[in-house]
């Protein structure tokens, strides 16, 4: 099933049933049903300051029992997951290096109460940073609580920083570019494939004119809400001969006289998000309330073309010689000695401030 609930503080839908069903079904779940396995995220910005920690949920029941979720932040970068289910306890924690403030943060707390292992992680979305630590012991966790905190109910406090919090019935991948929504369409030696129907061994053509194998499909679903939301590239701006969606990190490839004429270059690398101008590049609210997005793994880093724009495929750089971390990742499938070893982008990379300041031009 996956993805059971989510709520970015102005939509929420929990269905034990999976939330792709439309509804807030929960009638049919016996109120003392406990979900063994599961992971929670929380996205927010980091606010937290010294003796000033910053309070990301806070879920507190006492009918009955005591029943607690604590999930805090502090100004040094101690990050604590605390449970409390009557005498019984669980804790985890993670050190991070403090980000600057306003950074954008994604906190994963994946538990496997059967297996007697949790994890907690944090993405550091704004600088590409990730941290992740093992508690052992985790508490599976009631239904009926997990559907107070995502529709955020008496008993439930989110920090006002809050952007997102969903909920799944297993433990999902973390880390690594999501990369292009199903339907998008990747030039091939033979022609054109749509995206999810490419498998390991298929050939693409990169930007050089070559045809490379495909040495992996990194496949997630996710929330279509918060930092996961999709953005729409529009045709026929960079190349496009039609409209795809791309999640918000992934590179494209800019290129022609603007970007010789501000950047000393012919061509480069910027995030979608960072072109977003709500012509070329803008927001989108898909109909569903999950998304699929596929990153196709290469040999090398390399440019492919989509729809006819040329962007990247995945990289995956100083993350793969942790293999503790990619076994936590979409990735996870493929044998650590089969994993490439990415040591440059295939083109040299925009900042934040240059990929705006280019957009910028571009559309003016």
């Amino acid at each position: 099933m996956s993805w059971i609930g989510l709520s970015d503080l102005n939509i929420a839908a929990f269905d034990p049933g999976g939330v792709h069903r439309g509804s807030n079904r929960f009638s049919e779940v016996a109120q003392d049903a406990i979900l063994p396995v599961g992971t929670l995220v929380i996205e927010t910005v980091f606010t937290a300051r010294p003796r000033l920690p910053q309070r990301l949920l806070r879920f507190e029941r006492r009918a009955g029992w005591l029943r607690a979720l604590h999930v805090t932040l502090d100004g040094e970068g101690l990050l604590t997951a605390a449970l409390a289910q009557g005498a019984a306890s669980s804790h985890a924690e993670l050190h991070i290096d403090p980000p600057p403030p306003e950074t954008c943060l994604r906190i994963t707390y994946g538990w496997d109460a059967p297996g007697r292992r949790a994890l907690l992680t944090v993405e550091n979305l704004d600088q590409e940073l990730i941290y992740q630590a093992e508690a052992p012991a985790p508490l599976p966790l009631p239904l009926s609580d997990l559907r107070e905190i995502i529709l955020t109910r008496h008993d439930t406090r989110l920090g006002r920083e809050t952007r997102l919090v969903a909920l799944s019935d297993r433990i999902e991948p973390i880390g690594l570019p999501l990369g292009l929504a199903t339907g998008t369409p990747v030039e091939t030696p033979s022609g054109p494939r749509l995206i999810e129907r490419l498998r390991p061994g298929d050939e693409v053509l990169t930007w050089r004119g070559e045809a490379r194998p495909v040495r992996w499909i990194a496949r997630r679903e996710v929330p279509a809400l918060g930092r996961f939301a999709p953005l729409r590239l529009r045709a026929p701006y960079h190349g496009l001969t039609r409209d795809i969606l791309c999640a918000p990190d992934h590179r494209v490839m800019v290129a022609g006289a603007d970007a010789e004429y501000h950047l000393g270059r012919s061509s480069a690398l910027a995030a979608a998000a960072h072109l977003a101008d709500d012509i070329s590049v803008r927001p989108e609210r898909p109909r569903e309330p999950t998304i699929w997005y596929h990153n196709i793994l290469l040999d090398e880093h390399e440019c492919l073309k989509y729809a006819g724009m040329w962007a990247e495929s995945l990289f995956v750089g100083a993350m793969g010689r942790n293999r503790e971390l990619m076994a936590t990742t979409a990735l996870a499938g493929l044998p650590a000695d089969a994993l490439p070893r990415h040591r440059r982008f295939a083109l040299p990379v925009l900042s934040g401030v240059e990929a705006r300041s280019l957009a910028h031009s571009m559309s003016a």
